[in-house]
């Protein structure tokens, strides 16, 4: 038998989440509802496991708010822009970079926010259908929007 044929590679494809992925092998999520994953939950961070626990309230209310999204798609979710959306690493201070490259997420070009009531956020990747949760952020201090006119 002769070689084979070298075969061409399929494109990349840049996917929810800021990483490249060959081309046909992420599927379309936008019609599917999120599902949450807390395995890159930062522990240590001054946004994480640790905050968490100063919060008393805290699982109650991320946990009303989360189960509220699960009824709705991504691509729902999406059309809420000013609520729920990506956010470039580049825009975020420069502790939360600085931690992204101690946990070893620095390779990221997004992270996805949802936006739970007044200032309290959740940030994390969104992977496929997947929310990995990543941090908590009551104060909105990880992307602190510009106000107009100040």
């Amino acid at each position: 038998m002769g070689k084979p044929k070298n075969q061409k590679q399929p494109k990349a494809q840049v996917v929810p989440g800021g990483k490249a992925a060959r081309a046909g092998t992420i599927p379309d999520t936008n019609h599917q509802t999120p599902a949450w994953c807390l395995a890159i939950f930062d522990r240590d961070g001054a946004w994480g496991k640790s905050r968490c626990e100063m919060e008393e309230a805290l699982w109650s209310e991320i946990y009303v708010k989360l189960r509220q999204y699960e009824s709705m798609t991504w691509g729902f979710i999406y059309q809420d822009k000013k609520r729920n959306h990506d956010v470039a690493v580049e825009s975020l201070i420069k502790e939360a970079r600085d931690r992204l490259k101690e946990l070893g997420l620095d390779d990221y070009d997004t992270l996805f926010r949802f936006r739970l009531s007044g200032e309290q956020r959740v940030w994390g990747i969104r992977d496929g259908r997947a929310f990995k949760l990543l941090w908590y952020d009551p104060d909105h201090e990880i992307c602190p929007s510009l106000k107009k006119n100040t």
